[in-house]
């Protein structure tokens, strides 16, 4: 798109195009609303007519349900009024049946009954009835627009039609009316409208170029002294600054602007200024730092410096003159860590032949202690042993004290069940004696029975002869009982004198084992100094000979000591210093 489009001017025309076009719109608008109003209005007149005409004929048909007339005469009637019905110029009212005979035509008399004119046609050839007709509603109304010549004009005008259906009588009322005064009023209403939209044309255009030529060239001056600007012109006035508008803020932002450039400028050159006397600086610093690393220890900066520099050179001459300083206290220590180190190594060489001659006296001393140590700890496992042994002893000595225990128990239960089952023995005897007595009564009474109580009496008899057998039984039991009883007695008795013994036993294994215990834990507490004494000498014989060892890292490191001693005399030799004259020299060490 070219760069025209993009202009202050060309986006004002624009405002001024949309806003004319806008009022356009909205005249047009207001023009069509305006006339579709007008046509509306002239439609109800029609309306308002036909209704009259059917006030009438509702009025006659009332008279013809009442019966003060014949529905011909009232028809006739009607007609008349319909007829002589105007208003306006030339405004009248016409009426016709279902079959497009006309009832009442005052401009046409000879097609009042005469035939149908359902082919009446306008003067573009569209069939008129056929328009009304089709345009009917739900209310028997009709509107529509035909076109005739108006006889006021004699020309071919449109013309608004109105009709409505009357279904008593089926007469379709209706009347038109042309709209020349309506097409006249919004003829003259759109001429006004574009007079109007023409003067609001001339006044935006000339408001517009108004106000182009009064902004455009302020801002091509600013314009322009931007690019002098940009170009490196810095002195010049900025156009406009006096104008109030934004065109004033405007060119006081270029002034603001042009006032910073300058700033940035005289910037710029100072420091260039400064940056040149930094390179100058720089180089006075490198070539006494060149000597500085030679070793030229007497080297100073005395040259002219800034002021943001002179501390810098301060600094590296304290500098200078503090490691000067620390070279004649290194070098004078440099000599005594030779002298040192001499000594040292003589010293050292010495404590480590003593130190071997420790370490083989402590190897001895720690096989005997290792092997004295190993004598102890074998009495002390067998120690031990024998203490676990008098422990199963004991342990197996309790178990049978427990076993003669539940024996003796066992023993005392068998002795109460044994007098139990005596007691049960002794009701078993009386129950027999009980029984033999019953028998013998029974046999008594069976007696007296003669012949009927024999077979009782040989029942009782052998009920007697059974007591008898159970009470022998009973004491049998008895007597087996006692034995029994006896013979328990005496293993209680046995089993109690074998507990105690097995209890006098288990006292004397208990202080066996009291005895054998206290032995053990000696042993193993005589085992356990050992072996720490054995541990302590292994570790002492370890560190003799880690000692030993360390003598003679340390015999090597005293000789590195003197080498490095020997280089560190050797690298001091290089460097300049300056005597209490303040004149150079170079310190020779021996």
């Amino acid at each position: 798109m070219p760069a025209a489009f993009y202009g202050i001017s060309t986006r004002i025309y624009a405002l001024v195009a949309l806003a004319l076009i806008t009022a356009a719109s909205l005249t047009f608008f207001i023009l069509n609303s305006a006339s579709n109003g007008a046509y509306a209005l002239r439609m109800g007149e029609l309306q308002h007519i036909t209704d009259i005409g059917r006030s009438h004929i509702e009025a006659y048909e009332a008279r013809v349900q009442a019966g003060e007339m014949t529905l011909d005469e009232a028809k006739t009637a009607a007609a008349q009024i319909l007829n002589d019905l105007r208003y306006g110029d030339n405004g009248y009212v016409y009426a016709f049946d279902s079959e497009i005979i006309y009832a009442v035509h005052p401009f046409r008399p000879q097609w009042v009954g005469a035939e149908s004119q359902r082919n009446l046609k306008d003067v573009n050839g569209n069939l008129i009835m056929e328009m009304i007709l089709d345009a009917l509603d739900e209310n028997g109304r009709s509107e529509s627009t035909i076109f005739f010549e108006n006889p006021a004009t004699k020309t071919v005008e449109p013309k608004l039609t109105f009709v409505q259906y009357y279904e008593p009588w089926d007469w379709y009322i209706g009347t038109g009316a042309y709209v020349n005064d309506i097409e006249a009023d919004i003829a003259l209403m759109r001429m006004e409208a574009l007079g109007g939209l023409g003067v609001v044309l001339a006044l935006l255009i000339g408001v517009s170029y108004v106000i182009i030529r009064s902004t455009l060239p302020p801002l091509n001056a600013l314009k322009d002294r931007m690019g002098t600007m940009s170009d490196g012109d810095l002195e010049s006035d900025v156009p406009g600054l006096q104008d109030r508008s934004e065109i004033g803020q405007m060119a006081q932002a270029v002034a603001n602007f042009r006032d910073g450039l300058q700033m940035q400028a005289a910037m710029e050159i100072e420091a260039r200024t400064k940056d040149e006397e930094r390179q100058r600086v720089v180089a006075i610093l490198s070539q006494r730092l060149a000597k500085f690393a030679s070793g030229d220890l007497t080297v100073r900066v005395e040259d002219a410096m800034p002021d943001e520099f002179r501390q810098v050179a301060e600094d590296f001459n304290a500098t200078v003159t503090q490691i000067s300083d620390l070279m004649r206290t290194m070098i004078a220590g440099v000599v005594q860590i030779e002298t040192e180190s001499e000594a040292l190594d003589a010293s050292s060489r010495e404590l480590g032949m003593r130190t071997e001659t420790q370490a083989a006296s402590l190897e001895q001393t720690s096989a005997a202690l290792t092997e004295l140590s190993a004598s102890v700890r074998n009495s002390a496992e067998e120690s031990r042993a024998a203490s676990d042994r008098v422990k199963q002893a004991s342990e197996r000595t309790e178990r049978g004290a427990q076993v003669v225990k539940q024996t003796i128990d066992a023993m005392q239960g068998i002795e109460e069940s044994s007098q139990k089952i005596s007691s049960i023995t002794s009701l078993i005897d009386d129950i027999s004696f009980q029984t033999s007595l019953l028998a013998l009564n029974a046999g008594v009474e069976a007696a007296r029975a003669g012949e009927a109580g024999r077979g009782f009496a040989v029942v009782a008899g052998e009920v007697r002869a059974l007591a008898g057998k159970s009470s022998d039984a009973a004491r049998e039991i008895a007597e087996l009982i006692s034995n029994a009883s006896r013979e328990v007695e005496t293993g209680v008795a046995l089993a109690r004198d074998s507990g105690a013994a097995l209890d006098e036993i288990n006292e004397h294994i208990a202080a066996i084992n009291e005895t054998v215990s206290a032995l053990a834990d000696a042993a193993r507490e005589q085992s356990t100094g050992l072996q720490e004494i054995t541990a302590a000498a292994d570790q002492l014989d370890q560190v003799t000979q880690q000692n030993a060892a360390m003598f003679e890292e340390t015999s090597a490191t005293t000789q590195r000591l003197r080498d490095e001693a020997g280089t560190l005399a050797q690298n001091a030799r290089r460097f300049q210093l300056e005597d209490n004259g303040s004149r150079p020299l170079r310190r020779a060490l021996c």
